[in-house]
């Protein structure tokens, strides 16, 4: 009449106890991951505008790409592709991580010549388990550009690059345009992001199969160009 004996409720106890340990067990284990995970976000974001404070003119930006604009630029890649990317201007990889996790099969090849950036990109990597699959290059994008496709290596589908064109002066953005065409293979995609339209004629000049994406939605408005390599053709630079 007064309750069960002092054994059951020891038992009963006995069995409350690690239920409840174990759920203060993983509410705290789920925060520590949470600010471990806001804390590197932080880390990531801070480096990257000191990085581009500090050398403007490489990066183009002052912020990391957000998702509105990473999405639109990663769109064009099937899901199931599982060839080979290049992708010039990775900063800290926030592309990169994203492109990693949407197409498993694929091979990216990240360029970066900033060395602030390119080391945190490698963290990154490694912390997202990517680096089986996810090769960093750091150093020039043109240096990287003229190996492509030699020894009978197959040409990469897709060249996605946030390179700020408009910082680099007339004839090197032509260069470097001409480059990405030649290192594509026949039918492959260029995709490039800009804050502006001044750059337009120029990847016109060797991608006439181009189309333009605003981006209103990003942090500051870009625009996405999807170009397709044709058969050869004679291009004047414009």
């Amino acid at each position: 009449m007064n309750g069960p004996p002092a054994f059951g409720r020891e038992e009963a106890q006995g069995r409350a106890k690690p239920h409840g340990d174990f759920l203060t067990t993983t509410v705290r284990s789920s925060n520590i991951r949470f600010v471990a995970a806001m804390t590197n976000f932080a880390a990531t974001y801070l480096r990257f505008v000191w990085a581009g404070l500090a050398k403007h003119g490489q990066t183009g930006g002052i912020v990391p790409s957000q998702r509105f604009l990473i999405a639109t630029m990663i769109a064009p890649v099937p899901i199931t592709y599982g060839g080979k990317l290049i992708e010039l201007g990775a900063g800290t990889g926030a592309l990169t991580l994203r492109l990693a996790a949407r197409c498993p099969e694929a091979r990216i090849l990240a360029c970066e010549i900033n060395p602030t950036l390119a080391r945190e990109l490698g963290r990154n990597l490694a912390a997202a388990g990517f680096q089986d699959r996810v090769e960093l290059f750091a150093g020039p994008a043109e240096d990287l550009l003229s190996g492509l496709g030699k020894g009978g290596v197959k040409k990469p589908d897709f060249v996605i690059s946030g390179i700020p064109l408009g910082n680099l002066g007339r004839e090197k953005a032509l260069a470097l345009i001409l480059a990405i065409r030649r290192a594509l293979g026949e039918g492959g995609r260029y995709i490039q992001f800009q804050h502006s339209l001044l750059d337009r004629k120029k990847i016109r000049a060797w991608f006439p199969n181009l189309r333009t994406i605003p981006v209103f939605l990003n942090f500051p408005p870009a625009f996405v160009y999807c170009a397709r390599k044709s058969k050869p053709f004679g291009a004047q630079a414009a």
